[in-house]
């Protein structure tokens, strides 16, 4: 049983926290106060609860047996902007008008953390229903991903506040939601592969490391 929960810990749990230290650290000027950056993650850590219930009414839609239009949209306008909407809105409210976010760099970090509080609480959940190797699996793919949407919607985030104009804010969540949905679509009608999925991941990554590398420099980007 010890052994049992060590794994569930490694595989689940322990890559969301290395991903939001990895993360942390590129904010090298200034850091966000620490007790910031753990009320985020256990925001999305809590943010699972509101997005299961509220998915809950439409599983049946999300499966590999559903029409391929029926699916795009189910995975855009439930998953993707329950999820996102969830999410963003937390990233909003805990932050739009708080003293501590005054860099470009901050509004990323703080949407990055959130998504993978959100990621890791997901992990957990199906690591214990469906086993290691799914929980492996996701660890890389899922807790990626969440990371990239949220972090990309806290650029935007970070433009909107800078220019005072919230229409910026709106267009980086309807980017986010569609990304998502759309990756999600993806996965679940099977037109991607491991390695393909790895790929886009990676994408995301890269387009989330120039908007950091961006926001460092005092450069926003979008």
């Amino acid at each position: 049983m010890e052994i049992y929960f060590l794994k569930l810990f490694l595989v689940s749990i322990l890559p969301g926290i290395l991903w939001v230290i990895y993360f942390y650290r590129q904010d090298r000027v200034n850091p966000e106060p620490l007790k910031l950056i753990i009320r985020d993650f256990s925001w999305g850590f809590l943010l699972v609860f509101p997005a299961g219930i509220l998915e809950s009414p439409f599983a049946g839609w999300l499966t590999a047996g559903t029409p391929p239009l029926k699916l795009f949209l189910a995975c855009v306008f439930v998953v993707g902007f329950i999820e996102e909407g969830l999410k963003s809105y937390a990233v909003y409210r805990l932050h739009y008008e708080h003293p501590d976010f005054d860099e470009p760099i901050d509004g990323i970090i703080y949407g990055v953390t959130l998504g993978l509080g959100f990621a890791t609480f997901e992990n957990l959940f199906y690591t214990i229903l469906y086993g290691i190797q799914v929980g492996l699996t996701r660890a890389f793919l899922t807790t990626l991903a969440h990371s990239a949407f949220t972090g990309i919607f806290g650029s935007y985030l970070s433009r909107g506040r800078k220019e005072g104009g919230k229409g910026i804010v709106w267009r980086g969540f309807i980017l986010v939601a569609f990304l998502h949905g759309l990756y999600d679509f993806l996965v679940i009608s099977a037109y991607l592969n491991l390695f393909t999925s790895i790929i886009i991941i990676l994408l995301l990554q890269f387009y989330l490391a120039r908007l950091l590398r961006d926001a460092r420099s005092g450069l926003d980007t979008g």
